[in-house]
């Protein structure tokens, strides 16, 4: 059997770039405050991939005391491509600061014994974050109180404390209340989705509390279908049924996979442009604007957030402050509503 292949050091970097090895530690290990010119720092870089420089975590960790992984946990509904873009964001960022990722699962029933809370207590990751996590603020005040350092991605925004005065979610569904003034839809079926225990849902209470400020003429109900251990055909018919039963003038999607769920139910009950049941899914997904009919849906930055709250939390770290950032949300919309 060969010998293993020697690894490539910050040592051999240095040597080939014709720079000191300090320089090439500052811009591997990303420290902030020291200046270095943005082509010394494509070099390097540059450098690092040609030779497949792989840093060593096991060395970092023990010379920093951190774990030098950060924790991502997932919400229920991560198989869109807004979740996708996300985590694409954060994986770039992290990699470049030499961190890896270490995915955790969540028991919407847990009380304070959750998988995440157990790594960081144990020392396997240094931060957490949330992508796409219905969060409550029983959660919130468990993370303050464990002193837990984390960040929150989702379409409201990318958040570090329970100050969500006003979101990028909030944009959007304004942007969504105005077109069914415009439009003359009254009659509104909110669609949603219960996993676990809890109905709380930050969608239903923004879009309800919006059409009660500025479309208090609409009439609003809230589905709301148990989830748990049912396949997408059954709810998918369920879906249709209540359309059937009682056709609203539009349904509004809280996620990706809702919104498929209740517009397969309209085109089954009718396919025909324009529709008589329109539909607005309050999701940032892509996905649908490569569908046919496109359904309108709301759009956001999801990659730039990504890597905005990677940085944030590697500098919280680093005892650093959080940088200001301005996202925008603007409501695009689809055949679903024309």
């Amino acid at each position: 059997m060969s010998p293993r292949k020697k690894n490539v050091t910050a040592k051999d970097i240095a040597r080939a770039c014709g720079l000191s090895q300090a320089t090439v530690s500052y811009v591997m290990n990303n420290k902030e405050g020291k200046k270095i010119s943005e082509a010394t720092r494509r070099l390097v870089l540059q450098t690092a991939r040609e030779l497949n420089y792989i840093p060593n975590s096991t060395a970092r960790s023990m010379r920093t005391n951190r774990s030098m992984s950060i924790g991502v946990v997932t919400g229920w509904n991560n198989l869109s491509m807004g979740f996708s873009l996300v985590l694409r964001g954060v994986k770039e960022y992290l990699d470049a600061a030499g961190y890896s990722i270490t995915l955790l699962h969540d028991d919407v029933n847990a009380k304070n014994d959750h998988e995440y809370v157990r790594y960081y207590r144990s020392a396997r990751i240094d931060g957490l974050l949330f992508l796409f996590y219905e969060m409550e603020p029983e959660t919130m005040a468990l993370l303050q109180r464990e002193r837990i350092p984390f960040f929150l991605v989702d379409e409201s925004g990318v958040w570090h404390t329970a100050d969500q005065s006003h979101t990028l979610l909030e944009d959007g569904i304004r942007q969504a209340v105005s077109l069914c003034r415009e439009r003359g839809f009254r009659r509104l079926k909110f669609f949603s989705l219960q996993r676990g225990d809890s109905l709380f849902s930050k969608k239903w209470n923004l879009f309800s509390r919006a059409i009660q400020e500025e479309f208090p003429q609409a009439e609003l109900q809230r589905l709301v279908f148990p989830a748990h251990g049912k396949k997408n055909e059954s709810l998918r018919e369920e879906f249709y049924q209540a359309l059937c039963q009682d056709p609203p003038d539009a349904a509004i999607s809280s996620n990706p996979r809702t919104g498929w769920l209740v517009q397969g139910a309209i085109l089954r009950r009718e396919f025909s442009l324009p529709p008589s049941v329109r539909h607005i899914c309050l999701a940032a997904s892509g996905i649908f604007e490569l569908v046919y009919p496109t359904i309108t849906c709301l759009d956001m930055p999801l990659e730039e957030m990504g890597k905005y709250a990677a940085r944030q939390i590697v500098r919280g770290l680093s005892g650093l402050p959080v940088e200001e950032h301005t996202f925008a949300c603007t409501l695009k919309e689809g055949h679903s509503t024309q």
